[in-house]
């Protein structure tokens, strides 16, 4: 049936305000929330019409399949805007570590953290990979996500990055009627082990530039580039080569930036016109204000803050500054072990002093917007072929009060 009418929608969220306002100051009203509503969708154009059940046009949706959903939301998919899903290995040791006393930089000095992950994800087959992938990409569709960011980083050579890449293009083709994915390359996410000295370092970032990211673009493995910009990590010289080499050969670029320290990251990612720079928990005020001026993203991750116990980003600094938020779960196996974005839009409402309003909004339209997506994602509106989750509860509400419930998707299409 290529015409579907979805009527009796006991809440039907559209975000029409949030698109207008590019995700920035929200409120309840700029939901575009419709109650008893009503949704014409047509398999290959998409949106047709949407409004009040009582307004719906008799002559369109003649011949029309019509769904009713009493009791249930319908609303734009939620996006996962900065995940590592692509992984292999466990880290409960490390967070056993953790809990007597080592920090996050203590645990990696050890041999531990990013490094232990590469060794793991280095050993498993691409066809084992694909199938752990797949399991965790299964759990999104029941949590109502239809938009998802897969980077690499495990590998830190280019087999193995490669590997990871691969793994997500075999996703996109097998969930292409259900979620949208992006990939991105983040080969600078730690360097290899091994690698101690400046001169190594440099090295292994010439070989980023000069070998990896050619045949990232050759390849068209990949849709973004990320660095991983903070303290003992890839600093300002080097993540702004490695960034610049990127928009280059045509990749987007975006950061995890000033997680750790306040190394300047808002700020080159602002000077660069990155889409979005993520965790920003140390960020100043100049860099943040500069973000907004550039309409870059930020990107808050409050699950590895919780995780790591390091403290929230500065929520109120960034609303005077103007910035455009997203929330995403930084699903990883070491500083954030979750894939339940739903807990992420509890955790900042809970913790962070979001309104239920702005985490909604910033887990849809704000993750769409940190992917460049904001034209067809995260909202709703005729003439749009966005992903749409259908949801077995009667508001957005329940989606982020029932704290980490075990899925209320119905669908995701």
């Amino acid at each position: 049936m290529p015409r579907i009418l979805y009527s009796d929608i006991t809440e039907l969220v559209t975000n029409a305000g949030v698109a207008r306002k590019q995700g920035v100051g929200i409120t309840t009203e700029d939901l575009g929330i419709f109650n008893d509503g009503a949704l014409l969708w047509d398999s290959s154009k998409g949106i047709l019409w949407l409004g009040e059940t009582k307004e719906i046009p008799k002559t369109l949706v003649r011949g029309a399949k019509r769904i009713r959903l009493k009791g249930k939301t319908l609303m734009p998919a939620l996006v996962d805007c900065h995940t590592h899903l692509a992984f292999a290995g466990s880290r409960h040791h490390e967070f056993a570590m953790r809990l007597a006393g080592s920090t996050y930089q203590q645990i990696a000095a050890a041999g531990g953290g990013i490094k232990n992950s590469v060794a793991a994800t280095r050993e498993i087959s691409e066809q084992d990979l694909f199938k752990l992938a797949c399991e965790r990409v299964e759990s999104y569709l029941a949590l109502g996500v239809g938009v998802l960011e897969i980077k690499s980083g495990y590998g830190l050579d280019w087999e193995n990055e490669r590997k990871q890449l691969r793994v997500a293009q075999k996703l996109k083709r097998k969930y292409a009627n259900k979620i949208t994915f992006q990939t991105t390359f983040l080969g600078a996410h730690a360097f290899p082990p091994g690698t101690l000295t400046a001169q190594q370092r440099n090295a292994y970032v010439d070989k980023v530039v000069d070998e990896m990211l050619p045949q990232v673009a050759k390849q068209n493995l990949a849709d973004a580039c990320d660095v991983f910009f903070d303290e003992g990590y890839f600093d300002l010289e080097q993540s702004r080569r490695l960034l610049k080499a990127a928009q280059k050969l045509g990749l987007k670029i975006k950061l995890h930036a000033d997680e750790l320290a306040d190394v300047g990251g808002a700020a080159l990612a602002a000077e660069l016109g990155a889409l979005s720079a993520d965790h920003l928990l140390k960020a100043n005020d100049n860099g943040l204000r500069a973000m907004a001026e550039a309409g870059v993203v930020a990107v808050l991750l409050p699950s590895t803050a919780l995780f790591l116990g390091i403290g929230y980003p500065p929520v109120e600094r960034m609303r005077r500054a103007g910035l455009c938020f997203a929330l995403s779960t930084d699903f990883n196996p070491g500083s954030s072990p979750t894939l339940h974005l739903p807990f992420i839009l509890s955790l900042a409402c809970l913790q962070m002093g979001f309104t239920m309003p702005e985490a909604f909004a910033a887990a849809t339209f704000g993750g769409a917007r940190a992917l460049g997506m904001q034209a067809t994602q995260g909202h709703l509106r005729v003439g749009a072929k966005p992903r749409i989750a259908i949801l077995d509860c009667p508001s957005y509400q329940a989606l982020i009060s029932q704290m980490a419930h075990p899925g209320l998707a119905e669908a995701v299409f």
